[in-house]
């Protein structure tokens, strides 16, 4: 029930409050008295679509509130819990309209929807007006006043609810048969390039694994010889490095106890020699692994350039990149196999509903 309407610079009106009593109101006036413009301002509030017209002055908002008795009506706080409102046994509605014509709406402080506002209205207030007699031809009017008179309103709701569901089932239904028509139509090509994928049978960071690899093998007799060198700097010429760590741990052993600080220079000599035979003997593991082969170069730039091609062709840069790209491809292959499946279970979901809602139609 409306217990009180507020209005502030709408229309002619600057500010007025209108408390209402529990039982039968009349509004009267002569025309122009402003009568019409109360039931503007409570359609604002039930929902109407509002502009700048209505504005009191250019520069001012129009408000309009009601409060309303709810009276614990289940419908109502239904409504309220399902859109996550306030569920006072008072309920207010407030409407404003900005200069620039805009509006908003909030349903207990909380802002709301004209959608919202609408539902709500028809659960609080039945607003009848001129001209409301033309409904009388309206069909749908006609309808909702038998199952009023038939107390339909449940087995409605259950056909609406059902109704729902096969027009959702059917769209999907339709999705589904208009997918498949484009994976036909794609099938060919998609297939086309799995198989150009498939047959390279890359692994994960192949190719950039051999292009390091080829890097080796193009500068195979570069890296020997530098290993080489080096290894022999440090063990076996004129002068070799190691021996000579060797004989200085050696002579200052002979007068380490002379001095007190000559241990701990003997104990890192000690560890840069174990640390120099450790790195002399990777680098012979090394140059025992770097080995030219001519073949295994020629197997390698062959790979890569039919990599490189499938890269530019799949605008990618990993083979990382072109192994998701396969997978992708084999998804929809398989999508293409499973869709006609797919298509039988709807089909039957959507006969089944069109039974369950003809029933219900025709209660």
């Amino acid at each position: 029930m409306l217990r009180k309407l507020q209005i502030q610079y709408y229309a002619i009106i600057d500010s007025v409050e209108i408390e209402f009593a529990p039982q039968l109101n009349i509004i009267t006036g002569e025309t122009g008295a402003g009568k019409s413009i109360l039931m503007g301002a409570l359609s604002l509030i039930l929902g109407e679509r509002a502009d700048s017209t209505v504005l009191r002055y250019a520069d001012k908002k129009s408000v309009i509130e009601g409060y309303f008795q709810i009276n614990h009506k289940q419908p109502v706080l239904d409504f309220l819990a399902a859109n996550d409102l306030d569920t006072d046994n008072e309920l207010v509605i407030r409407r404003e309209i900005a200069p620039n014509g805009k509006s908003r709406a909030f349903i207990n402080d909380t802002p709301a929807s004209l959608q919202q506002l609408k539902e709500l209205a028809s659960l609080l207030v039945d607003l009848h007006q001129q001209f409301d007699t033309l409904t009388l031809g309206d069909g749908d009017f006609q309808r909702t006043v038998i199952d009023a008179l038939a107390a339909n309103q449940q087995t409605l709701l259950q056909f609406q609810q059902i109704f729902h569901q096969l027009q959702t089932a059917k769209k999907e239904l339709e999705e589904l048969e208009n997918r498949k028509i484009n994976f036909q139509k794609e099938f060919d090509y998609h297939q086309f390039l799995f198989d150009e994928l498939a047959e390279q049978s890359f692994k994960e960071n192949e190719l950039e694994n051999i292009e390091s690899e080829l890097q080796v093998l193009s500068h195979a007799e570069g890296i020997k010889a530098v290993l080489q060198k080096v290894n022999t700097d440090l063990e076996t010429s004129d002068q070799p490095i190691l021996p000579q760590f060797k004989q200085w741990i050696n002579q200052l052993a002979s007068i380490a106890a002379y001095h007190a600080g000559l241990p701990e220079l003997i104990q890192r000599l000690t560890s840069a020699q174990i640390e120099l035979q450790d790195i002399t003997d990777e680098l012979e593991q090394l140059n025992s692994k770097v080995h030219l082969d001519e073949k295994r170069m020629e197997w390698i730039n062959d790979r890569m350039a039919a990599g490189y091609k499938l890269l530019k062709k799949h605008a990618v840069k990993t083979t990382n990149e072109l192994l998701s790209i396969q997978k992708e491809l084999s998804d929809k292959l398989e999508a293409v196999l499973q869709i006609d499946e797919t298509i039988a279970e709807k089909q039957k979901q959507v006969a089944l509903l069109l039974v369950d809602t003809n029933a219900l139609a025709k209660n």
